[in-house]
Formats: C-alpha cells, structure tokens, sequence
C-alpha cells in the first residue's frame, strides 16, 4: 500500500545534542544536526533541525552552488556570520541566506543550547507559483 505521506518521530528537540551528521566527502562531523530529506523522502527541499551546545559553531564557513537556506531561529542566542557581517540572533529572528554567501552561526551563550531550523531550497525554484496558488480545496472533511 502506498500513502501520500511520511512520519517519524526524531525524539525531544533537546536529545538533538547527541545527533551526528557526518559529510560524505569530507567525513567531517556536525554534531547537533538532523537531516530529513532521506528520513522524510522529501525530493524538492532540504531541512535540518539543530541544536548547539554552548559556544559551538559550524566547524566550517560555507556556502552553497544553488540552494539558498532560510534559518529559523527557535530558542537561544547567537551570532549569523554573512559575508563578514555579524548580525546577533535570538528566539524568533529569521534569516534568508543567498547561495552565494559565506557564512557561518555561532551560540554566544555561557549556558543554554542554540535551537534552529535550516530549510534549503533552490534559489528562484519558487518564482512561477505563489504559495496560495498552489492550494486545492477539497470537500472533505476532517474527522477530529
């Protein structure tokens, strides 16, 4: 039976710590990082979930060939690094990056972890379609 749908269940955003990724190229490790594009199968965006210990930080600056990446800052404060610009973030502070851009996040805190959501997606991919129009209504209804 196929479905229209994927689930999974990560664990408490607070174990995220514990979570390695590993670069197949570099076999560098990420620590505090989660991808689902393989766990969830999604085929037209990139998202990880992460959380930093204390002043931890990327291990590497970066940038990308073409996707551009949205963070989403959940809890904690920091720095976001673009380009040479520091720009100081906190819960609620939401940052667009252009593949193009070096850049880099830092926790600045003595104590408390840095909880973020990146979302990667192809620059310009979204330009022919509004999200509203992309909707259908449908008669069904849900049954709660």
């Amino acid at each position: 039976m196929t479905t229209n749908y994927e689930f999974a269940n990560i664990g408490k955003l607070e174990d995220l710590t514990n979570k390695q990724y590993i670069l197949p190229d570099s076999k560098k490790v990420l620590d505090g990082k989660i991808f689902l594009n393989e766990l969830m199968k999604l085929s037209g965006s990139e998202i990880s979930l992460n959380s930093f210990v204390p002043k931890q930080f990327f291990p590497f600056n970066h940038k990308h060939k073409k996707n551009e990446e949205l963070f989403i800052i959940l809890s904690g404060i920091g720095e976001f690094e673009i380009d040479g610009n520091k720009i100081s973030i906190k819960e609620g502070s939401v940052i667009k990056v252009n593949p193009d851009a070096v850049r880099n996040i830092c926790n600045t805190s003595e104590d408390t972890n840095l909880l973020f959501v990146v979302i990667q997606t192809v620059k310009d991919s979204m330009n022919s379609i509004k999200p509203t129009q992309d909707g259908i209504g449908v008669s069904e209804r849900m049954q709660w």
